[in-house]
């Protein structure tokens, strides 16, 4: 089995999203519920007495480690458009090891795999300076977070072609999270100051989680040694004689699909609580003058307690665990390829805990944003992730954006523009009453090897939300 297909699959096919992104819905002023989840206390400046989500979805992946090159685009590839020529007599996507080259800068590397779907939400103005809301939310993340690019080549390389043999002694160390959850939050937003024109906001939600699925692998490094393979000539053993890590998984989703019977099952693995925090402050002399506003906030505490099987590892028992590239044969997906490796270590022993905990992807959101009363704004927003690197827990992953934009009751059009894993891109979202279509990532979706394009990932969102009454129509 050919290591670099994994790793195309992992790092760009699969698809997910940015904890707090959407950012042309989520930083406009017509964004509602949406614009609570970078700061709960913009529920207080609410442009609607009451505001209706319906749904919105996202679909994210980006990476810093290779870059997209196939004959065609990522868009393709997920919607199942890909032609003919490119698949296999069985219908299937013929994914060839060079439809993705390496950014070989020496650097960490990180991949996020995130799915978003925002569900019915409500938020209604109490009076002009307070609003409460009910949200809900489901989430589905994959990361890999400070993998060396010498570690992640050598896998790429395959172990048939003697990769075993590039893969670092002293450099080895990553961490894989995923987690899978559903969350209702309450917020409540009110005004704590108030004089000439300038508001200061509080704003708090408070959220109920329920998880499905979570893995875990924080490996902080392993000691190994590579032989010769007594029983194929030419071939080699990935020989492991310590490793230094903590791996964690649930087994709740492996024969079930995600139905609303699944969502809302007792027999879920996981609960937990979450906390949003905000203030916000406003400079606003009337509704015919500009609105400035500067926000810090700090989102996503806490996390989910999962039932589920925890080994800690600081040695191997017994004799070194043997790796040969004929134990990857025939399997499909890296669920397969992690399930090789877990039963290979866990051979003989017992789970030295029945459960663990996951964090949420805890971040520091700062943001600035002016709004002209005939519809041009500009907003600025900064994420910093604030969870470190070996924790047991999902990213938010630390980004900078600016977003000029148009917004009016009718329709609003946003220009995104991110940097990202160290990497520029570019966005366009579009509101025409209460449909929502964008993208952060507008390449992304496009790029292919033939146009010269090579993407790090993709992202697109879309829903239908609304407000209903004016606040200024008092």
């Amino acid at each position: 089995m050919k290591f670099s297909l994994m790793l195309g699959a992992f790092f760009v096919t699969s698809t997910a999203s940015f904890a707090q992104n959407m950012l042309g819905i989520s930083t406009s002023r017509q964004g509602g519920t949406n614009r609570l989840y970078i700061n709960p206390a913009l529920a207080a400046d609410a442009q609607n007495r009451v505001y209706l989500n319906g749904f919105v979805a996202n679909l994210h992946v980006d990476n810093n480690y290779v870059r997209y090159q196939a004959p065609f685009s990522l868009l393709g590839l997920i919607t199942g458009t890909v032609p003919d020529q490119y698949r296999r007599p069985d219908g299937s996507v013929r994914f060839e090891s060079d439809y993705t080259s390496e950014n070989l800068d020496g650097r960490r590397k990180n991949g996020t795999l995130w799915g978003e779907v925002r569900g019915p939400s409500l938020l209604v103005k109490t009076n002009e300076g307070s609003a409460f809301a009910v949200t809900t939310r489901f989430r589905a993340i994959g990361q890999v977070t400070g993998a060396s690019q010498s570690l992640l080549s050598a896998i790429r390389a395959g172990l048939e072609d003697g990769a075993l043999y590039g893969i670092p002694s002293s450099d080895n160390q990553f961490s894989v999270n995923t987690s899978t959850y559903s969350e209702v939050g309450l917020t409540y937003a009110g005004t704590l100051l108030e004089a000439d024109g300038r508001r200061l906001l509080l704003g708090a939600t408070a959220k109920v989680l329920l998880g499905y699925n979570a893995q875990s692998l924080i490996n902080r490094g392993l000691d190994y040694r590579v032989i010769a393979d007594p029983d194929q000539p030419n071939s080699a053993i990935l020989e492991v004689n310590r490793l230094d890590a903590t791996l964690s998984y649930t087994t709740f989703l492996q024969n079930r699909t995600l139905t609303p019977s699944t969502l809302l099952s007792p027999s879920s693995p996981g609960r937990g609580f979450g906390l949003d925090l905000g203030l916000t402050y406003i400079s606003q002399y009337d509704t015919d003058s500009p609105a400035w506003q500067i926000g810090l906030a700090l989102t996503d505490i806490g996390s989910i307690r999962y039932k589920g099987e925890q080994y800690d590892y600081s040695s191997v028992q017994q004799q070194p665990v043997q790796f040969r590239s004929s134990d990857f044969n025939n399997t499909a997906g890296t669920l397969q390829i992690a399930r090789i490796i877990q039963d290979k270590f866990n051979t003989g022993r017992s789970p030295d805990q029945n459960q663990f905990r996951t964090g949420l992807p805890t971040s520091l959101n700062l943001t600035w944003d002016y709004q002209s009363p005939r519809g041009a704004g500009l907003n600025i927003t900064y994420f910093q992730d604030v969870r470190s690197a070996g924790a047991q827990s999902v990213h938010q992953p630390s980004l900078l954006a600016i977003t000029p934009r148009y917004d009016t009751r009718l329709v609003s059009v946003a220009l995104p523009v991110l940097y990202l894993n160290r990497g520029l891109m570019a966005g366009a979202s579009l509101r025409v009453g209460p449909a929502w279509l964008g993208t952060d990532n507008f390449l992304g979706l496009v790029g292919n090897g033939s146009n010269g394009i090579r993407p790090r990932g993709l992202d697109v969102y879309g829903g239908v939300a609304f407000g209903i009454g004016r606040t200024d129509e008092d």
